[in-house]
């Protein structure tokens, strides 16, 4: 693949994203992942062919760091990842990325490798592009979880029949400020998907509806969901109270606040989408209070 294409065509998207330019955004972005799905079987640095059809769960984790030592969200789930009716899916958003790739779980792991980092949402397509399981699992580098909670977070999805299930999130470090969207009570209802580093997705209805929106680092589990409400129900969508990940959603507050400026953007591209997210997040709201789950 020629990675200059397809660097120029990324960049070219996130500038016209970034200036307001959505229309020239989408064009962007298409030409740039045309061509990667067109080439994705070069990407594949090693496969794991065993037990292709018996895949229950595809956990897919997209870093751009080099090797899977770095990812965090590894530590203390192997029990998990070994187990036969899951795989592990690693996204190398970026060259070298996947380069020197260890740890307990590397020789299980499905390497794939990007030739540009092209966004957590657009890589993470990637990731469910290639799944074998009917529940994606999607999560964090850099944040940490359990098996017990990765249990009930697919468990959820795949028991309930539901779209997508969201857990709870809580502060890594006594430093780490959190989001307002992170921590939503002790009880399951209904719930959008906005944590999309720890949510599980019915495959086939990802595939269906087309994934998260390549443009998006914010706002695309909303997005999707929003999509998906024109043919399902507000219940399909649940919040896991249960299963929990560790994860700062900023450092200080000048991170807090480039995290805001860029969400900000994000909803102004939802509205050129003509999407809502307040009113659909009050739908939300409405179906909670009529019928608990």
């Amino acid at each position: 693949m020629n990675g200059n294409v397809s660097l120029a065509s990324y960049t070219q998207a996130t500038g016209h994203f970034e200036n307001g330019e959505f229309a020239k955004a989408q064009h962007a972005v298409s030409a740039c992942l045309q061509e990667i799905y067109a080439n994705i079987h070069r990407f594949v640095l090693t496969e794991n062919l065993q037990n292709i059809y018996g895949t229950k769960v595809s956990v897919i984790v997209v870093s751009h760091r080099s090797g899977l030592e770095v990812c965090e969200v590894g530590r203390g789930i192997e029990d998990f990842i070994r187990r036969p009716d899951v795989e592990l899916i690693f996204v190398g958003n970026g060259p070298g990325a996947t380069e020197g790739a260890s740890g307990p779980y590397a020789d299980k792991a499905r390497l794939f490798g990007l030739p540009e980092n092209i966004g957590c949402s657009a890589a993470r397509n990637v990731g469910a592009y290639v799944a074998r399981g009917s529940c994606l699992l999607f999560l964090d580098d850099d944040a940490s979880t359990g098996v017990a909670d990765l249990d009930l977070l697919a468990g959820t999805c795949i028991e309930r029949g539901a779209m997508a299930v969201r857990g709870r999130i809580a502060p890594k470090s006594g430093a780490g400020l959190t989001g307002n969207h992170y921590n939503l009570g002790d009880s399951l209802k209904p719930a959008p998907p906005t944590t999309e580093g720890f949510s599980a997705w019915q495959a086939s209805a990802f595939e269906t509806y087309g994934g998260f929106d390549p443009l998006l680092a914010g706002h695309e589990g909303m997005d999707l969901c929003c999509r998906m409400l024109g043919e399902t129900d507000a219940k399909q969508f649940l919040y896991q109270p249960g299963a929990v990940m560790r994860h700062d959603y900023a450092g200080d507050d000048r991170q807090r606040l480039q995290k805001v400026e860029k969400l900000q953007l994000s909803d102004r591209y939802l509205a050129f989408k003509g999407i809502d997210k307040d009113r659909v997040a009050a739908a939300f709201k409405e179906v909670e209070k009529a019928d608990a789950v």
